[in-house]
């Protein structure tokens, strides 16, 4: 009996999980809905905290598409060069569009974010 419970708990986690991608080119970024980018370091502890928050939004908010750009990456150079992305702290992040192929900043987080502040600002559009 305690195997089928433990299992069963195994199994729901798994299935109510969410894990956000990195962003690995310019056309993952979506026109069809707002994206959320978090531009963070592998070495960062805090990026690592604000990615399980993002998680946790992820699987209530369906509105979104969430990323994470390493600062290791191409995209994460092609973007800070292309757009006004300022990157002083990590973990910084951004709700954006994206609009005949150009991305619009629509919000800037900078630094760890608690999932009540970051839901906040997603549930009052008058913040865009």
């Amino acid at each position: 009996m305690g195997k089928i419970v433990f299992l069963i708990f195994m199994l729901s986690s798994f299935l109510i999980s969410s894990e956000i991608k990195e962003l690995k080119t310019f056309d993952d970024i979506k026109e069809d809905k707002k994206n959320f980018l978090m531009f963070s370091t592998d070495y960062c502890p805090w990026c690592a905290k604000q990615k399980r928050v993002l998680e946790e939004i992820d699987i209530i908010r369906d509105d979104l598409y969430m990323f994470y750009v390493n600062d290791s990456s191409d995209i994460f150079k092609k973007l800070l060069k292309k757009y006004s992305f300022s990157i002083k702290y990590f973990p910084t992040s951004y709700v954006i569009e994206k609009s005949d192929g150009e991305l619009i900043i629509l919000y800037e987080f900078q630094g760890y974010q608690k999932k009540e502040n970051i839901l906040k600002v997603l549930n009052d559009e008058d913040s865009f």
